[in-house]
């Protein structure tokens, strides 16, 4: 039997958790069945770990973030390409590679047209106008895909309601995480520790983007270290506001205390470190960074957003309302103090991935879309 060819198209070659989430699909697909294809723009770590893996990789070097005329090149570009390799499966990710690659898919001849939607780009931050924009956009790339695949509930339904997607080809399946990279390690909630020696730490890995709301959650670590000398933060990651946020730490003489590492390759050795995780973002999918937290048995401090609130309760930590910043401040300040809701929460975030976000659940799904 000749192998089923798929394509996976990316917008940007970064290594977050779009990308990593399609790795670790990829990863468990039988190579003995599977041609693997990956389409991206050109030029960062992404592609060093398509080729590591094996996989066949295709750049379009008119990919862009922002919308442009070069769209069209783009298009054109993948429909050359769905043409040429004759793909049995198309997979299309993000907003824009999610339009045009739907259309190309289709249009190329493409047998299976799939997407899987990380996050809309219709939110609540932005105009009604741009919003409506952007649902007719959805609904024109909808006509061209067989499954459309949500990582939370929410905005399945709200596909469904809006007439974006007919409910019988939406699916919901949860992002994962491997157990396995992340192993447990049992946090000492102690009221006789030593903070002076090692004080409570409360960390984040995200991209320093206004969607990750870092300027306020830099802001809020500003005050929180100022009311409380117990502890101290670090964020992991870059992006366009990464320096903006070093201006504002160093102008409060905090560099000691709130620690901005940039991007770090293996979270996996970091997380075990923190004692509490914080993500304080404006709008998400399903957030990759904290299911990895939970992994390692960490509480979870994050804004009641879509997605956010389907991973955190009061069982495992405390949502608080974004732009409520005052509150998040006070919740955080005494965080050290509580320590039978930290226990409580740091068991209750491992067991709720096990339960509910294994990476069985998740490969067996993809792949009874891939092969029915």
């Amino acid at each position: 039997m000749s192998k089923k060819r798929i394509l996976h198209i990316q917008l940007l070659p970064l290594l977050s958790g779009v990308q990593n989430m399609m790795l670790e699909l990829l990863c468990h697909l039988d190579m003995d069945d599977y041609e693997i294809f990956v389409l991206s723009k050109p030029g960062g770590p992404l592609v060093e770990a398509v080729k590591a893996a094996g996989y066949n990789y295709l750049p379009v070097h008119s990919l862009r973030r922002e919308f442009s005329l070069w769209d069209i090149v783009s298009f054109f570009e993948i429909l050359r390409l769905v043409r040429k390799y004759k793909f049995d499966i198309v997979h299309t990710h993000s907003s824009k590679t999610g339009f045009i690659g739907r259309i190309a898919g289709r249009l190329g001849g493409a047998k299976k047209v799939v997407h899987t939607v990380h996050g809309f780009a219709i939110h609540e931050h932005q105009s009604g106008f741009k919003n409506m924009i952007f649902i007719c956009l959805e609904r024109i790339a909808a006509w061209f895909c067989d499954k459309m695949i949500f990582v939370n509930v929410f905005e399945r339904k709200f596909a469904e309601s809006h007439k974006i997607i007919s409910p019988a080809k939406a699916q919901t399946i949860y992002n994962t995480v491997n157990l396995d990279k992340f192993r447990y390690t049992v946090k000492e909630y102690s009221a006789e520790r030593d903070y002076i020696e090692n004080p409570f730490t409360i960390g984040s890995v995200l991209r320093f983007t206004t969607q990750k709301n870092t300027l306020n959650t830099i802001k809020a670590a500003v005050q929180v270290c100022r009311e409380n000398e117990n502890i101290r933060f670090i964020f992991i990651g870059d992006g366009d506001e990464y320096q903006q946020c070093r201006k504002l730490v160093a102008a409060e003489n905090l560099n000691i205390r709130i620690l901005l590492t940039g991007w770090q390759p293996e979270v996996e050795l970091l997380l075990p470190k923190l004692d509490a995780f914080l993500l304080y973002s404006r709008w998400e999918g399903l957030p990759i960074s904290i299911l990895e937290a939970m992994a390692c048995g960490l509480p979870i401090i994050c804004s009641d957003i879509k997605g956010n609130n389907e991973l955190v309760a009061d069982d495992n930590g405390i949502l608080v309302k974004i732009d409520d910043d005052d509150k998040l401040i006070t919740e955080l300040v005494h965080l050290p103090d509580r320590l039978n809701d930290l226990r409580r929460w740091s068991d209750c975030s491992r067991k709720k991935v096990e339960e509910n976000f294994g990476i069985e659940r998740f490969i067996k799904e993809y792949r009874d879309i891939y092969e029915h």
